[in-house]
């Protein structure tokens, strides 16, 4: 999200003749994009890709972050992939991205859920599920920063940063329906354009990021902050907003059978960065 809060407050939206408000929606972005409340969204990724599926016309028009980047968060005593095995293990949601990169990470070691070890779903947000880490609810969670840092203030284990697998996955995804595309191209390509500006200003200038940052999370404490914009404004932070089809195929791999029927590409909408690059857009930008 950083960077788009970044290009409404740098009023890059504005450079490029769209007004544009951020609303945050919980649970239903889907839902308000499909009902033309909204017309992009930044949600969760195995909810496009799910709504895609049973026949919505969204599309992915961009991407930030193309590897997975959670940590998982265990008891102090599990210090080895093995130790997993016989334990619990908690999400946020099931079926959400923590959950698939899991599963993405249980194959990679070699481990199956419901026989080496059992996943919960817990309900509420990441704090409640490092309190059920920490008071053995649960034996691990998969958990995003800053609560990791806050994860190992309380003690625990970062067993794992999953980034450091990179493990393809598309994680931001800025998606449409493409209907809209369609009869509003000009628009989309102006959103894109303002998009990717903020992204190279959210790279270079860490200080006005912060600030921003501090403003939407509604956090003072600099070192939580100093620890999301390392993660999400600088490591992981790609400088194209490109959509990596090997990113796509990792999030299809973490789904069902059914998603890996079908070609990453037909979830993403290329043209629009395809046009932008052929304008010359990217090389142009000043802030590039």
């Amino acid at each position: 999200m950083l960077p788009l809060w970044v290009a409404k407050d740098k009023k890059l939206f504005e450079k490029y003749g769209v007004d544009v408000e951020l609303t945050y929606i919980r649970g239903v972005a889907i839902e308000a994009l499909l009902a033309g409340e909204v017309q992009f969204v930044r949600a969760s990724p195995p909810a496009v890709v799910r709504s895609t599926l049973r026949g919505a016309d969204l599309a992915i028009i961009a991407n930030t972050i193309n590897v997975a980047v959670f940590s998982l968060m265990t008891r102090p005593e599990i210090s080895r992939p093995e130790d997993l095995k016989g334990k619990k293990i908690g999400v946020t949601n099931l079926g959400d991205s923590p959950d698939l990169v899991l599963s993405l990470l249980l194959e990679r070691w070699g481990l199956q859920r419901n026989k080496d070890l059992t996943v919960l779903g817990i309900r509420g947000g990441m704090p409640e599920l490092m309190v059920s880490v920490s008071k053995g609810f649960v034996d691990g969670g998969m958990i995003s920063a800053p609560s990791n840092l806050r994860g190992i203030k309380m003690g625990l284990r970062e067993l794992v940063d999953t980034a450091e697998y990179g493990i393809p996955y598309v994680n931001s995804p800025l998606s449409t329906r493409r209907s809209f595309i369609k009869t509003n191209r000009d628009a989309v390509l102006r959103v894109l354009r303002a998009y990717y500006e903020a992204v190279q200003e959210t790279r270079s200038d860490k200080t006005t990021a912060l600030k921003i940052l501090a403003k939407y999370v509604r956090v003072d404490d600099p070192e939580i902050l100093n620890e999301v914009y390392r993660s999400y404004g600088q490591k992981h932070l790609q400088k194209t907003i490109r959509v990596d089809l090997a990113g796509v195929r990792g999030l299809l791999k973490g789904l069902d059978k059914e998603a890996l029927q079908f070609t990453p590409g037909s979830f993403v909408d290329a043209s629009l960065y395809e046009e932008l690059e052929r304008e010359g857009f990217f090389k142009r930008s000043s802030v590039e």
